[in-house]
């Protein structure tokens, strides 16, 4: 009985040192090219820049990189220079073993956006990256010119992760559950399996993505974050935005609750929702084409792009049943694929009034989605409801301001409170204290 004790305390004394030694794992970039790496905050970060236009800067969300946008990039760069980094702990980036969380998130971003001379500038971010955009935008309206957050949690309780990816952001043990799914492809796919609503949308590079971090990275980065988003802290620093926003979440959501929509859109006055059916968390990934135009349209103040989405089945077997017969017109309707090419005119320099109104909602009906801008049309009734509290028509919510919200609301005290972490970014070179007094003061 004395020796299966003795063995039993050995175990967990190797298991207890090996989770805080893997704990501390970090990992710096090897051979940095100029081309494709920048160092801020005293970290290597890869980035990627392609196409010609205005600028968009795309931010990833935890567990994930930037390939995660790839095919949106590729749709953009037709009309936009496409900015795509690689965060701190992921992708390809340094992974230092501190300087996570929405705060240093955000400041890293700002001195990207600083070093390529970027103002009123478009940011998408996704699931925690959002909001870090957010804060951004809050932080430094000159920098922000349209805000697009994807899956993005607005208070800590609208997170909800599966058991078998809550076990690898568990303190002491977390690191061992996490190294083990960075060497069992199996265990990866198990993490990543209700990010998406249909199995078949997990792509190899989600799957790839989630093991390419450390588990410094990934708890801290979750952790942190959860803080700061607390209590609603960020969403309440959201109403100071006034640039136009855009909401858009998955109905089948399992990681973030779509009522974060919301919450984000309640908020700010110049915002847009949008909830994509039969999506989970990565509508990027599961509904490319809807979700590919509705940022479009939502860029460019062109709602034909809204019209560029690959048709319902129900469309192709009616032309397949009811073909056009000789002399008969066909219809006006052209529905095309998600990389369709079509130059649709220049972007407008102006949105138009009606575009700027307070929070709407965008749905499809009858596998299509309605036009942005509709004839005005006497009330139904019967209407339906989108998100509770919001009455729909044609489709589109419009939520009706209080006599309240004619100003800015009164912003609690403790609104620009924000956690102090233990640390800030890591960093192969002393900085000046002067230095980092001043960023400090910029967060």
């Amino acid at each position: 009985m004395g020796m299966t004790l003795i063995v039993l305390l050995v175990v967990v004394a190797v298991i207890l040192v090996a989770s805080i030694a893997l704990g501390r794992d970090v990992k710096e970039v090897e051979s940095a090219r100029d081309t494709e790496y920048l160092e801020l905050e005293g970290v290597w970060i890869r980035y990627r820049v392609i196409g010609g236009g205005p600028a968009v800067v795309l931010v990833h969300g935890w567990l994930s990189s930037s390939r995660i946008w790839e095919q949106l990039a590729g749709r953009l760069a037709q009309r936009f220079t496409v900015y795509t980094l690689d965060l701190s702990g992921f992708g390809e980036s340094d992974k230092p073993l501190s300087g996570y969380g929405i705060r240093n998130g955000s400041r890293l971003l700002y001195a990207f956006c600083a070093h390529f001379g970027l103002t009123h500038t478009n940011v998408i971010g996704h699931d925690l990256g959002g909001a870090m955009a957010v804060k951004l935008a809050a932080d430094h309206p000159d920098v922000v010119g349209r805000l697009v957050i994807v899956s993005t949690p607005a208070d800590e309780n609208q997170i909800d992760l599966p058991t078998v990816l809550w076990l690898v952001t568990l303190p002491v043990i977390g690191p061992l559950f996490y190294s083990l799914g960075r060497v069992a492809r199996p265990v990866r796919r198990l993490w990543m399996r209700p990010f998406v609503a249909d199995s078949e949308d997990l792509t190899d590079e989600v799957v790839d993505d989630a093991g390419r971090s450390t588990p410094a990275a990934v708890s801290k980065t979750l952790s942190i974050s959860r803080r700061e988003i607390s209590r609603g802290r960020l969403a309440r620093q959201a109403r100071i935005i006034k640039i136009p926003l855009l909401v858009v979440s998955g109905e089948d959501d399992q990681i973030v609750d779509p009522q974060a929509v919301g919450v984000w859109a309640g908020g700010v006055d110049r915002a847009e929702i949008s909830l994509i059916g039969e999506c989970a968390h990565l509508p990027m990934i599961e509904r490319v084409a809807e979700f590919n135009a509705q940022i479009l349209a939502f860029l460019t103040g062109d709602a034909r792009y809204l019209d560029f989405v690959q048709p319902t089945p129900e469309t192709e077997e009616a032309a397949e049943t009811h073909p056009v017969e000789e002399g008969q017109e066909a219809s006006t309707y052209t529905a095309g694929p998600s990389d369709d090419t079509a130059d649709l005119g220049p972007r407008p320099t102006e949105l138009d009034a009606s575009r700027d109104n307070l929070p709407r909602v965008v749905r499809k009906l009858g596998g299509r989605y309605p036009a942005r801008i509709q004839p005005t049309q006497p009330r139904d009734e019967h209407q339906d409801t989108t998100i509770e509290g919001s009455p729909t028509l044609g489709g589109r919510a419009r939520r009706e301001p209080s006599a309240s919200e004619d100003f800015l609301p009164e912003l609690p005290d403790e609104l620009f409170d924000w956690p102090e972490p233990r640390r800030e970014f890591g960093s192969r070179s002393r900085r000046r204290d002067d230095q980092s007094d001043e960023q400090d003061d910029s967060s």
